[in-house]
């Protein structure tokens, strides 16, 4: 009898083996899935008067725009690279704003000519109705100063954009405002609009913290100012950290917070301060918990 047991013992075993490989899965590997899984759905379940949930440290993009509007000559940084406030990042040419300068001084040359024959010909057809008793007197009727006044006024123009075109000459080379990380910067020879980024950082360290609760969780159980803790990982953070403001609709979590299957992911997104002294970098994930309010 024993004998008899022992066989159809293993024919049930080669025959979950063969089930097994008809899924192209071993045992071990429906073990691990099956913890991950259920680890998953602990760490976001409310236990123990808490809601835990998965959270990623953010860091908001900062855009670094072109003054004018032209074309990158040289590029100094690459992706990834650490930068500090100030930084060069690209050079933009000064085609345009040379073609411009060489216009506008065109211009301005032209309206002084003007003005000075202006000027001649009103003193010439002054001269002509004007009483000679009148000429010489220092208060007689003129259209010299009010003509005089019309040409200055306009030349002041053309003069203001010039000094701003050498501004714009000036600050062709586009240099971070904020230290952080390069994520992606224009190739030479790429045209840009005036205010068009041509390069974006991201900041070394996280500015807040967002975690995804289960859709089903209450908004009231959450407060604004509630404490938060961080339990993943331990020594990532130790200081406070509390509810900065929530979101007002479910919305899909980063791609970090995705399972072993690497579907999507929907949560309510809660926004957390970082912990003073707590450096997280931008991306990191871990796992926040919150005291449930008093309703």
């Amino acid at each position: 009898m024993a004998d008899r047991g022992r066989t159809m013992w293993r024919s049930v075993a080669h025959g979950v083996e063969r089930v097994f490989d008809a899924f192209r899965a071993r045992p071990f590997g429906i073990l691990v899935f099956a913890a991950s899984a259920a680890l998953l759905l602990y760490l976001q379940v409310e236990s123990d008067g808490a809601i835990r949930a998965e959270a990623v440290a953010y860091g908001q993009q900062v855009d670094q725009p072109a003054r004018v509007a032209s074309f990158v000559t040289d590029v100094y940084v690459r992706a990834g690279d650490l930068v500090e406030a100030g930084t060069p990042l690209v050079d933009l040419s000064s085609h345009f704003i040379d073609r411009e300068l060489a216009q506008l001084d065109a211009e301005v040359q032209k309206l002084m000519r003007e003005s000075q024959l202006a000027q001649a010909r009103l003193v010439v057809e002054e001269q002509r109705w004007l009483d000679p008793k009148v000429r010489l007197r220092p208060d007689r009727p003129s259209l010299e100063r009010p003509t005089e006044a019309l040409y200055a006024k306009e030349l002041a123009v053309l003069q203001t954009r010039r000094r701003q075109l050498l501004e714009d000459r000036d600050g062709l080379t586009v240099k971070s405002t904020a230290a952080g990380r390069v994520l992606h910067v224009a190739a030479p020879g790429t045209a840009v609009a005036a205010g068009a980024s041509v390069a974006a950082l991201a900041p070394e360290f996280a500015q807040e913290i967002v975690a995804y609760v289960p859709a089903s969780t209450q908004p009231g159980s959450i407060a604004v100012g509630a404490p938060v803790r961080i339990s993943r990982p331990v020594r990532a953070c130790t200081g406070s950290a509390q509810v900065i403001r929530r979101g007002a609709a479910v919305e899909e979590a980063p791609g970090q917070l995705r399972g072993m299957l690497r579907l999507p992911v929907h949560g309510m997104p809660v926004y957390i301060s970082v912990p003073v002294g707590c450096d997280l970098g931008v991306g990191q994930t871990l796992t926040v918990e919150f005291a449930r309010s008093v309703m």
